[in-house]
């Protein structure tokens, strides 16, 4: 069985950021982060993953021909993606323009939005495309398609005696001779003369 301790600590949620900087970091960048987020309790903060040198970041778009250098940062305490930024910079001694903090939801929308940014090379303008009006999709070859598959379906109710009998009587295979004979038997029942059914008067003399 666990003990509480177990069930605290797998229960415990935390707080993942991205930090980027651009251009060069001090050599202890890490742990100067971790001291300026300290009221965060920071549980851990990576190894600074950097970039090559590029013309343009999409982070840093006003910044040009820049390396960037990217933190993976965790702590126990919530906070918002511009307190961590403002912290960071301030601590830092950096341009504010110079760092950029996403938590992981930003990140994935920031990943989503510019997913086509970088050029496939195809020019779309003068391509031949393969033709088709989608009538498959819609329109009236759509319609007729889904009747037909429609009719091949076959809808047969469920008999249950006594009840829907005589409604399923011309439908279910079996069922018209059987209810056919019970009703004639019933029928036949219905209009015996009350005569016939008691025996003749024996004849007194």
């Amino acid at each position: 069985m666990k003990s509480f301790k177990e069930y605290l600590t797998e229960s415990k949620k935390i707080y993942e950021f991205k930090v980027k900087i651009a251009g060069d970091c001090p050599t202890d960048c890490s742990s100067q982060i971790k001291a300026a987020l300290a009221q965060f309790h920071v549980t851990s903060v990576s190894a600074g993953k950097r970039t090559p040198i590029q013309e343009r970041h999409a982070e840093f778009p006003e910044h040009k021909n820049v390396n960037m250098t990217i933190f993976d940062v965790t702590t126990d305490y919530p906070a918002t993606s511009l307190q961590v930024h403002d912290m960071v910079a301030a601590h830092l001694g950096m341009p504010s323009n110079c760092v950029k903090v996403k938590n992981m939801a930003e990140e994935l929308e920031h990943a989503i939005n510019h997913e086509h940014d970088h050029s496939t090379g195809k020019a779309l303008v003068g391509t031949i495309q393969t033709p088709s009006d989608h009538s498959d999709l819609v329109g009236e070859k759509h319609k007729m398609n889904f009747l037909q598959e429609l009719n091949k379906e076959k809808h047969q109710g469920e008999q249950i005696k006594g009840y829907n009998d005589e409604i399923l009587a011309d439908s279910v295979p079996g069922l018209a001779k059987e209810y056919r004979k019970v009703k004639d038997s019933t029928v036949e029942k219905a209009h015996r003369s009350p005569v016939a059914k008691r025996p003749a008067d024996p004849i007194k003399e």
